[in-house]
């Protein structure tokens, strides 16, 4: 009987496989030439690594609608022309158990389903491997695990869906599946989403169920129950955060700055539809002319253009170019806690008698117990590799490394490289320039546990970035000695609250929000508070 069901359902869908491997070898075929073109026309070829790495523009992410289509398709033949020639209730009368019945019949697609992926899987790991360093290659084999766990879930669903009897409940099962298609579908994929495994379970017994259904009876087990109940609390949890971290848009209430002009603080609040009330709290509203005329360092355009420049404030003279050099802004988002997948970054080498910092042939990985240098044309570059191993030992560098932060760019006019906290809480600094490597140790208060650093070269080189405790202190960092000068900001909370420094000639100025209420704190430029408000 066993035999009987496999090649019946072999007979069904054997011109589909075919034609799958067919097209498998198409599209791989050109995936390959794509590949390399791309690789013989860059330069540097690093660049490629970089598109994969940060920027997730990974080479072989459309292969997850290929799968998708795969299971689908292997679903519609298998069980559309039982449907449509009413002969579906034949499965439930054949002389094997209906569980047995239903599981030999997934099981064929399955076995074809997984025959195509693991031809894409197998063929895509030989090819980039003439490409890229192993390590992305792993990610490439990860994330295409996680497809053909998808596509299998999304074989279910669909089976699912046909099979089912009653057209309500076959349109609420298509419903669910290709919603969780759609929210299991993301650019990267980690240990934590091998809880999907649990709703490939569940979905057997939905399955299960419309089976059922053609009897009129339906799946009463405790396990289908509670398998239902903890899958749907999973799909709730994975929807919300794609929600947020791909859909959520944030807005700004307040625009809130200090007026050198009335010592206050003067905000624009925004009603949406290009709709604005100015004004300074609790001393009424202006118009926009008025407010503009409050903050030259804002708008100090327009009064270069009006010829108004130089301007006076407290006997001190600003024209244009002491307030165009003063101009600086760092900001920060709690999605920037999100770590890049792999501590794999461009290993910048600016050039002293060269212009612009180039951007390099080499790559740095930060792994668990070494640092180790990537080039294009050997891979690992084992002498840079062995330079950096002796400066890691004579530092004594404690692995494996917590947290790495720098900016993984050479369109910026310096480099000060990355920084990184050891497995003792050491934050060490490790850059490159003229061809030579350079490892320093950076001191800090020790009293603290550093959760972010943001790092921003600039022309200015007074402020390299600032840092965060996990108590939500807040550090600016200086350019030149790399010392943490503490800034009391009241009720700032790095894991909600979006933050922006703005410097001018006289101030700095410090604005923080959860979008509930709107915290702003000026500073003079010896980092003394001088006044503070919350806006709501």
């Amino acid at each position: 009987m066993i035999y009987s069901i496999v090649k019946k359902e072999w007979l069904k869908i054997k011109y589909l496989v075919l034609s799958m491997f067919a097209l498998s070898i198409f599209v791989l075929a050109y995936f390959w030439f794509k590949i390399d073109f791309l690789f013989s026309t860059i330069e540097p070829k690093s660049m490629m690594w970089y598109r994969f790495i940060t920027l997730e523009q990974k080479p072989y992410q459309y292969f997850s609608y290929l799968f998708y289509v795969t299971a689908i398709l292997i679903s519609c033949f298998q069980f559309i022309p039982e449907k449509m020639g009413k002969k579906i209730k034949i499965m439930i009368h054949l002389p094997i158990d209906m569980h047995k019945s239903l599981f030999m019949h997934l099981f064929v697609g399955f076995f074809y389903l997984l025959a195509v992926c693991t031809l894409f899987t197998i063929s895509s790991y030989f090819i980039l491997l003439n490409y890229y360093p192993y390590e992305l290659i792993f990610i490439a084999l990860k994330d295409l695990g996680f497809y053909l766990l998808s596509s299998i879930i999304l074989y279910l669903g669909i089976s699912a869906t046909i099979i089912e009897r009653q057209t309500s409940f076959s349109m609420l099962k298509l419903f669910i599946t290709l919603f969780v298609t759609v929210v299991f579908h993301k650019n990267i994929y980690s240990s934590f989403d091998l809880f999907w495994l649990v709703l490939l379970i569940s979905m057997f017994f939905i399955t299960l169920d419309s089976f059922y259904s053609i009897k009129e009876q339906r799946v009463k087990s405790k396990i289908y129950k509670l398998l239902v109940l903890v899958s749907f609390s999973l799909v709730s949890y994975f929807s919300y955060n794609t929600y947020i971290n791909k859909y959520k848009q944030s807005s700004n209430k307040y625009y809130i700055f200090y007026s050198p002009i009335k010592k206050e603080f003067v905000y624009q609040k925004n009603f949406g539809g290009h709709h604005f009330k100015y004004g300074i709290k609790n001393k009424g509203s202006f118009d926009r002319e008025t407010y503009e005329s409050y903050l030259p360092f804002v708008y100090w355009r327009n009064l270069d253009i009006q010829k108004k420049l130089p301007i006076i404030i407290d006997n001190e003279s600003f024209d244009k170019k002491t307030i165009k050099e003063s101009r600086l802004s760092f900001s920060y988002k709690p999605e920037e806690l999100k770590r890049q997948e792999l501590n794999f970054f461009p290993f910048i080498n600016p050039i002293s008698n060269i212009g612009m910092i180039r951007f390099p042939e080499e790559f740095i990985l930060f792994k668990d117990k070494e640092i180790r240098v990537y080039n294009f044309e050997e891979k690992l570059d084992l002498a840079l590799t062995d330079k950096i191993k002796n400066l890691v030992d004579n530092h004594n560098v404690s692995f494996p490394i917590k947290n790495i932060w720098g900016k993984a760019t050479n369109l910026k006019p310096f480099d000060l490289g990355y920084f990184f906290l050891d497995a003792k809480d050491k934050l060490f600094k490790i850059n490159r320039a003229d061809n030579k490597i350079y490892l320093k140790e950076v001191v800090y208060p020790k009293n603290i546990e550093i959760k972010h650093i943001k790092i921003s070269e600039n022309r200015q080189q007074k402020l390299a970035g600032f840092a965060i405790s996990k108590n939500n202190k807040f550090y600016l960092i200086d350019y030149k000695t790399l010392d943490f000068r503490a800034l009391q900001l009241d009720n700032f909370d790095y894991k909600t609250m979006r933050l922006q420094l703005i410097s001018n000639p006289k101030y700095y100025l410090i604005r923080y929000t959860d979008e509930k209420s709107y915290h702003v704190a000026i500073f003079d430029k010896n980092f003394e508070k001088i006044d503070q408000e919350i806006f709501k």
